[in-house]
């Protein structure tokens, strides 16, 4: 299964590389050949998008479920959420384990995790998301007569102390300590622009499909990528060729409780 997505930026999206100078962080870039030349063109990585399904998926099968209110360890929310950490001496190596892995938990299916010392391989695959200009045309496939270097913009932001200027009960000695101020900078891509990427699910079920289609109808519920999102950043509208979600809803009232049971068992292993 392979599922293109179009994103329109709502608002500025903040994604940071590495490289940062001074007070300003800088757009995630990478390069792409261009003209000859090759060129750091702003993107939204694969990883950080599928990091936010994965957030979605987890949350909403445990709700699901019902063992969302009960809570779960520190250990398997690290496992389910994050995609876990290697360990030594674990008792999950059984092929027929994590068979019963992909069959009563499908996001752990699609996305993986480590296991103990395994590391199951999730079936989807997340694109990197590429905007939609001249440059790179030859890599999204939509002709453009935009240019990216028009879609970044530099957000200056500042935080100022209140502490003078309000009637709190501090200490004399804070009151007259310096003031604590800070601004910073931060290079985003512009709201409008629009990026391109898509979702591959290999060898897929019905069920494995139709989770992934929860997980998108999930995060059109808070359409947000990227960082800053506290701060409205990141809003996205988010296009694709949707189908129904329901096989995946009807599993899990099938499995419901042989789900509860094996998560549980899971848990006490790790």
């Amino acid at each position: 299964m392979k599922l293109d997505i179009r994103m329109k930026l709502k608002s500025p999206l903040c994604h940071f590389g590495d490289e940062k100078t001074g007070t300003m962080q800088l757009a995630r870039t990478m390069k792409f050949e261009y003209e000859g030349e090759y060129i750091d063109a702003p993107v939204l990585s694969g990883n950080a998008f599928r990091g936010e399904l994965r957030r979605i998926a987890m949350r909403d099968y445990l709700e699901r479920i019902g063992v969302i209110e009960e809570g779960i360890s520190a250990k398997l929310y690290y496992l389910l959420f994050t995609g876990g950490a290697l360990t030594s001496g674990s008792r999950y190596v059984e092929v027929g384990e994590r068979r019963k892995m992909r069959e009563l938990c499908p996001p752990l299916s699609l996305l993986g995790s480590a296991i103990g010392d395994q590391i199951p391989e999730g079936k989807m695959k997340v694109g990197i998301f590429k905007p939609v200009c001249k440059e790179i045309a030859a890599f999204t496939g939509i002709e453009s007569n935009k240019s990216f270097y028009d879609m970044l913009e530099e957000i200056f932001y500042t935080r100022r102390d209140d502490l003078k200027s309000k009637d709190f009960n501090i200490s004399n000695e804070a009151k007259h300590e310096n003031a604590i101020q800070m601004k910073y900078e931060m290079q985003c891509i512009s709201a409008g622009a629009e990026l391109v990427g898509s979702i591959m699910i290999e060898n897929s079920n019905t069920v494995e499909e139709a989770c992934l289609m929860s997980t998108l109808d999930r995060f059109k519920q808070s359409p947000f990528v990227g960082g800053k999102s506290a701060t409205g950043h990141g809003e996205v509208e988010i296009i694709y060729a949707c189908s129904s979600a329901q096989p995946y809803y009807d599993y899990i009232e099938v499995k419901k409780a042989e789900m509860i049971i094996w998560l549980r068992d899971l848990e006490t292993r790790l």
